[in-house]
């Protein structure tokens, strides 16, 4: 009889919250869909240039911890179940069915409804499975292939994850209602979170401590922003302002809706004309009565919901500066860069020939279509450059190596007169900076001889970042014939090559065979520090690096942001939907004093617009100032690495799949009131 009627009360729990059980299917094949991609039998490439075992395991770790932040929903559902439920709990246990078995019942009746989500959310799951490894597929510039199928290790993970999630709620539920009194089940259905239990001035001081911790967040989002624009100012205060920032506004929105109600009351009151028009009386009271009882929820909504969208929309342009970033990184397939004062003497720099370093690779079987050994060089007395800081002069490079490197990468060549020089930046380095440093050495001194600025001032191509051994990240470019009586700091040696290697051949070329080459040759010419003399790099090797991170965050970022969202959203929709339950008897009233229907549905609409909007809207504020902060403290990152396109495309892509989810459950919403209210 207990498991009929278990199974009676799953039936009808499913109905009444449809929008719970519908987030916990989207979570569930969220879950799978994600965690199914480092499954011992799922193969996302099967050529061997790239290896994803880094993004597997991240995957598995980082699924398993945003997935458990539906404990959070699950047991506010839990709990909201419980309290609307207890006047039927209390009437089992007067007609005599023992306490426990009540609580168990209610225990069975979760656990179905949640053996049902998971089984349907992993059906569902297999659809996500596909678009992510789709996603995959694109960014390596793969051929997509479907292919739908079920990983039974990954199934067996969903069940046994959100089985345990289940069972941890439902011991607990079943403890609350097993030591329940009786009494408390009849009496306690409607027990409010907070009331108005101090004086006025009481919430107004509170409302204008609000106010001031979100003038103190802007405060310290402004300083962050100086110490990043100039850091003589508040150098190293940005990590000290940031925490600030955040503290600031988490404890200004939980204020804020602390004092909200009252705010609305008085405003109410004061308000004659609007507050007795029509039904506008019942509409703000309805909304007043709402945050009154709720404010620490709706303001750890208001949080979730800005936590979504910040997570969406930042990694989307996290992933995409990696990207950006791995082409102005590594141009070349190959860099084999000397560290300064690694060698005992320039003569000892001078001897380094990268043509053997060719020929031994050539024997390794990995052959190069074309390469360039850049030396560079001191322009000023080498007891400069001993300082490693920000003080550290540019070198300088030849003209002719400068231009051999622009005609590997496809570039135009550079000319110069015989007593002019330009300049050479990394594409991230500010404008501003650039022009002050052109205005402050338009003339340049070699051994007391003067070479004036080009035309051309400066280039910012693409010529990779381990060139730049100075903090500034530029060169000065000179004539070949200027360069012969100049100290030589370093040879690096750069290289193309239109073949395809392993993620594992890069890796052995990079920490083995190269190193090796350099240790055999030159080893006893390296000025006594002999660990790690060369920063080499292969393009192939760093791909792999940053592919694995670039869609780690992008996936993750999608997935967090989504079940954030969703859970902010489903507790705002049953919030109103306990409403819609709890007082029905307003809108019978309403129909007896001969309401029209159409405008007790545009009571309802207007009522579920104003309880979704508010939260939101504080959420919204919250995302100008932060993003705002990003987008001017990444500036010149997104201008070198996004572009103002792909910023925007991006952008958009995370704010339409905020607004979708958001008008879906707004509408769900709508509807599931107006048929609660409907049926009498």
């Amino acid at each position: 009889m207990y498991v009929k009627l278990a199974l009676s009360n799953a039936r009808r729990s499913i109905k009444d919250y449809i929008i719970y059980f519908v987030t916990l299917i989207i979570c569930v094949s969220l879950f799978y869909g994600f965690l199914s991609l480092s499954s011992a039998h799922s193969d996302l490439i099967n050529e061997d240039s790239y290896n994803f075992e880094f993004l597997k395991l991240m995957m598995k770790y980082s699924t398993y911890i945003v997935t458990g932040m539906l404990i959070f929903l699950i047991g506010y559902v839990n709990k909201y179940m419980i309290k609307r439920r207890k006047r039927e709990f209390a009437s089992y246990i007067l007609l005599g069915i023992p306490q426990r078995n009540v609580a168990f019942m209610f225990f069975i009746e979760t656990l179905i409804m949640g053996m049902i989500s998971i089984v349907i959310g992993v059906i569902v799951g297999t659809l996500f499975s596909q678009l992510v490894t789709a996603l995959i597929l694109m960014t390596v510039k793969q051929e997509i292939v479907f292919s739908f199928k079920l990983y039974w290790d990954t199934v067996c993970i969903t069940f046994l994850f959100f089985t345990s999630m289940y069972c941890i709620i439902g011991s607990f539920n079943v403890r609350t209602l097993s030591k329940a009194k009786l009494i408390q089940l009849l009496s306690d259905g409607k027990k409010s979170e907070f009331q108005f239990k101090r004086g006025k001035f009481v919430y107004l001081i509170v409302f204008v401590i609000a106010i001031l911790l979100y003038i103190a967040c802007v405060y310290f989002v402004h300083n962050i922003l100086q110490a990043i624009n100039n850091h003589e100012i508040v150098q190293g205060n940005e990590t000290y302002y940031f925490p600030l920032a955040i503290g600031s506004f988490i404890i200004g929105t939980y204020a804020l809706f602390y004092a909200l109600s009252y705010i609305l009351i008085i405003i109410k009151e004061k308000w004659i004309n609007f507050k007795y028009t029509y039904t506008n009386l019942f509409l703000v009271g309805t909304v007043v009565s709402k945050i009154k009882t709720a404010p620490v929820l709706i303001a750890t909504i208001s949080l979730t919901f800005l936590g979504a969208a910040l997570c969406f929309t930042l990694t989307l342009l996290l992933s995409q500066w990696s990207l950006g970033y791995l082409d102005n990184r590594i141009p070349f397939d190959t860099i084999v860069a000397g560290k300064l004062n690694i060698m005992q003497s320039e003569a000892s720099i001078s001897e380094i020939d990268y043509s053997g370093l060719v020929e031994y690779l050539s024997r390794e079987n990995y052959h190069f279509d074309d390469y360039c050994e850049v030396e560079q060089y001191y322009i000023y007395d080498k007891a400069q450059y001993e300082n490693h800081g920000k003080d550290m002069p540019l070198f300088a490079i030849g003209l002719s190596d400068y231009n051999y490197l622009r005609s590997m990468l496809g570039l135009g060549l550079v000319e110069l007169e015989s007593d002019t020089f330009t300049t050479q930046w990394m594409k991230i380095v500010d404008e501003k900076f650039i022009s002050e440093y052109i205005t402050e050495n338009t003339t340049l001194r070699l051994k007391d001889k003067a070479l004036q600025l080009n035309e051309k001032a400066y280039y910012k191509a693409s010529i990779g970042e381990y060139i730049y051994k100075s903090y500034d990240e530029g060169l000065i470019i000179l004539p070949d014939a200027w360069c012969k009586n100049l100290t030589l700091a370093s040879k690096d040696f750069y290289a193309n090559s239109d073949m395809k290697i392993s993620n594992a051949a890069s890796i052995k070329l990079e920490g083995e065979l190269i190193p090796n080459w350099f240790e055999e040759n030159y080893g006893k010419l390296l000025n006594g520090e002999k660990k790690n003399p060369l920063i080499v790099r292969l393009k192939a090797a760093e791909t792999n690096i940053v592919l694995n991170a670039t869609l780690g965050m992008r996936i993750l970022g999608i997935y967090g942001g989504a079940v954030l969202l969703m859970i902010s959203l489903t507790v705002l929709a049953l919030q109103q939907l306990s409403d819609s339950i709890e007082h029905k008897e307003r809108y019978i009233v309403l129909k007896k004093l001969g309401i029209d229907p159409k405008e007790i549905n545009r009571i309802i609409l207007k009522q579920i617009s104003l309880y979704y909007t508010i939260p939101i809207l504080v959420a919204v504020f919250g995302f100008y100032i932060f993003f705002n902060a990003f987008k001017i403290a990444s500036k010149s990152i997104t201008a070198a690495y996004i572009g103002d396109q792909a910023f925007m495309f991006n952008i958009t892509i995370s704010l339409m799949i905020i607004i979708i989810i958001y008008f879906c459950y707004f509408i769900t919403t709508f509807y599931s009131f107006k048929r609660n209210v409907e049926n009498e």
